[in-house]
């Protein structure tokens, strides 16, 4: 299928083929009949793209401080790769889609053949979240519906002012979202105020029938707007502008009434002056886009579509006008070149329907006969891309490249591009039917796991799995059990115990007499409330999902079993951090500390040991310092690179399949490990 792409690193906008979407739980697949840009973001982001290094930076000036904190803990090369990664990956765009459901994902909400809005991409088949999605009533054109998601986001920002018919409103930006806001805000009953530099625009709202002032350098409208109202004050401001300029907040402040509402859809400068707000007690708030994702909420992004297209269906909202463009999909490269037009509002985009639209997988190159090892890869996210892949083919004998599979082609593709894979796919089975491949790395979402991992061992094909191995203890039997009786080898990716460092401390530690006590701080930092990770029936959780990394390396440097493991503390943040203290066979005693609240400065993984007249201490895997112990010392600190053992396990395991040998981490450690990480991640505080 096609699908329209942006390059962040150099500006480039492809428009190019990537395997097409499949069904999924909870989304509905939709074939694309048309779509809309948006300038404002689209625009945003192409120019972005296009900017130099420098201009990036002053675009973005609140990540400078998230870059030196990285460099502090991680080293300038380590940084330098990450943010060039980061930006080298293309980003699929639009979120303004109209098509017929193909699948309804489980909704019983939807129906195959139901004509929909969604926040999908401009792609000829994409895959959304059903509460992301909107039925589209008969009456409403197609190419009317996409500016669904663009009137949304308006009518978010106008919910907030709560007004009533008969209010005054300002709307600050007449944008094609700003427009919109004077269309419904009419459609409401409201008196409109606009504002915009353009005078074009200023006429195109004043044929809505909203008041419009045309701002010119230095002008300020407070004034004009006071004369409005009498001298009274606006009801509301809506700010839908896009200005690096503090004045607009300003200006707005002063032209409420008493307790007037200011709310902020747009992005402007906010340098706020207390005296603008307090002596009308003006409230300022910020719009969430067109709506929470999430079901069932009456400030959804559903219930705001649903809301648009009732307006559209009772022919209060007109927007075909808005339309100045309208070009097939083909076309899309050409179509970018307009964007910074400020004659243009709306450019429409139109799909044909193709026999390509549905295919899941594409075939890059010829599948060569050599004899070498071939591996798939299932999932290809940001660890994938930036640390496996990398790592895996920099090795001096790398795999062959068969297949990669994600949900979203456009990742993968890129990604197959980068490191000379075969093919790409969105279909798991382009792997498990492929007899050529004798191993298979799983980096998917944690519950997708433990069923891709049997599914392999069954197949006869080795896994690697990143971690965890699985959510349950339940799905652990399952694996076990099919390690056991396949000819295949399994492995997670616990390349803490393969660190150089990590070897040498295991070294120094088994030749030391009586128990030994081990401490890991643990920098993990915050994730959004959102995030996956969080999610206990997608990611399971962090103690489970990235804590087991340090129950396996406590495992490998004590070389003895886990007897008991006591909670500490448990943090109720959101968070899902804790403190966990683990007593093992031989005596020994070991402390993880999961902190998710540390400064960025703070290395993230400091591991402390001590025996009898001895310690230790590794610093960030770039350096290992201690005391009572001949050879102790290891590494020049931050101008080390740091070495978490990525690829000497990647490097263990081609070998260990090539070579017929047994996996490069015993199975009842594996086992052993992943049970303790499903216990730990349901401890809780009695």
């Amino acid at each position: 299928m096609l699908q329209i792409l942006q390059h962040l690193d150099t500006g480039h906008t492809e428009l190019t083929e990537v395997p097409a979407p499949g069904p999924t739980t909870g989304s509905l697949l939709i074939l694309t009949s048309h779509s809309l840009v948006s300038l404002g973001t689209e625009k945003m982001l192409v120019e972005f793209g296009k900017a130099s290094w420098i201009q990036k930076i002053r675009q973005q000036p609140e990540r400078v401080k998230e870059v030196l904190a990285k460099i502090s803990t991680d080293g300038l090369i380590p940084t330098i790769k990450a943010i060039r990664g980061k930006l080298s990956q293309p980003i699929p765009l639009g979120y303004c889609q109209v098509g017929q459901v193909i699948d309804q994902g489980g909704d019983p909400n939807f129906t195959a053949g139901d004509r929909v809005i969604s926040n999908g991409s401009h792609a000829e088949v994409v895959s959304v979240k059903s509460y992301l999605c909107a039925k589209i009533p008969d009456n409403v054109l197609s190419a009317d519906a996409t500016f669904t998601p663009l009137a949304a986001i308006a009518l978010n920002g106008i919910r907030l002012l709560n007004i009533t018919p008969g209010s005054r409103i300002v709307v600050s930006g007449l944008g094609l979202i700003g427009q919109l806001a004077v269309r419904i805000l009419k459609a409401q009953g409201a008196e409109v105020f606009g504002i915009d530099l353009n005078p074009d625009k200023c006429a195109l709202a004043e044929k809505q029938g909203a008041h419009c002032f045309r701002a010119e350098k230095n002008s300020n409208p407070v004034s004009s707007i006071l004369s409005w109202t009498g001298g009274q004050g606006v009801d509301g401001v809506l700010i839908t502008a896009s200005s690096p300029s503090h004045d607009i907040i300003s200006q707005s402040a002063q032209s409420c009434r008493h307790h007037g509402k200011i709310v902020l859809v747009g992005v402007i400068g906010l340098n706020l002056k207390r005296g603008d707000f307090y002596r009308n007690e003006v409230s300022f708030q910020v719009s969430n886009s067109y709506g929470l994702r999430q079901a069932n909420h009456p400030f959804s992004a559903q219930e705001n579509f649903k809301r648009v297209l009732e307006l559209m269906s009772q022919g209060k909202l007109v927007v075909h006008d808005l339309i100045s463009i309208q070009k097939s999909i083909d076309e899309a490269p050409e179509v970018y070149s307009h964007l910074t037009d400020p004659q243009i509002f709306g450019i429409s985009l139109v799909y044909r329907p193709r026999s390509e639209n549905l295919i899941r997988q594409i075939q890059l190159k010829p599948t060569t006969k050599d004899t070498g090892l071939r591996v798939g890869i299932l999932g290809t996210g940001n660890f994938t891309q930036r640390t496996l892949l990398p790592e895996l083919m920099a090795l001096d004998q790398p795999p062959q490249l068969e297949v990669l599979v994600s949900a979203q082609g456009a990742s993968t593709l890129f990604s197959a591009k980068k490191f000379n894979a075969a093919s790409v796919a969105t279909d798991p089975a382009a792997v498990f039917k492929n007899r050529n491949i004798k191993a298979v790395f799983i980096s998917t979402r944690h519950h997708l796991h433990a069923t891709q991992t049997v599914t392999a061992l069954e197949n006869s094909q080795s896994v690697w799995v990143e971690k965890p191995l699985a959510l349950t203890e339940p799905e652990i039997d399952l694996i076990e059990k099919s390690a056991k009786t396949s000819s295949a080898i399994l492995m997670v990716g616990f390349n803490r115990r393969f660190a150089p460092l990590a070897l040498h401390a295991r070294k120094i530690i088994a030749a030391q007499v009586g128990p030994k006590t081990i401490t890991i701080n643990i920098n993990a930092g915050s994730l959004p409330p959102d995030h996956w990770t969080l999610n206990p029936a997608e990611g399971g959780g962090r103690i489970v999902g990235e804590a087991c990394h340090f129950i396996d390396l406590l495992r490998f440097l004590i070389s003895a079993p886990i007897s008991q493991v006591m909670l500490v503390d448990r943090f109720t943040d959101g968070q899902d951090g804790g403190k966990y203290k683990l007593e093992f066979t031989d005596g020994s005693t070991g402390y993880i500390n999961y902190l998710t609240d540390l400064p960025k400065t703070v290395p993230k993984e400091m591991i402390h040991v001590s025996g009898a007249g001895w310690n230790l201490e590794i610093n960030n895997w770039q350096q290992c310092r201690g005391r009572g112990v001949w050879g102790i010392n290891k590494g020049r600190g931050l101008f080390q690179k740091m070495d978490k053992g990525h690829s000497n396990a990647l490097a263990a395991f081609t070998h260990a399949v090539e070579s017929h040998q047994p996996s490069p981490i015993p199975l009842n450690e594996i086992i052993e490990v992943s049970r303790w990480a499903v216990r730990m991640q349901a401890m809780t505080h009695p």
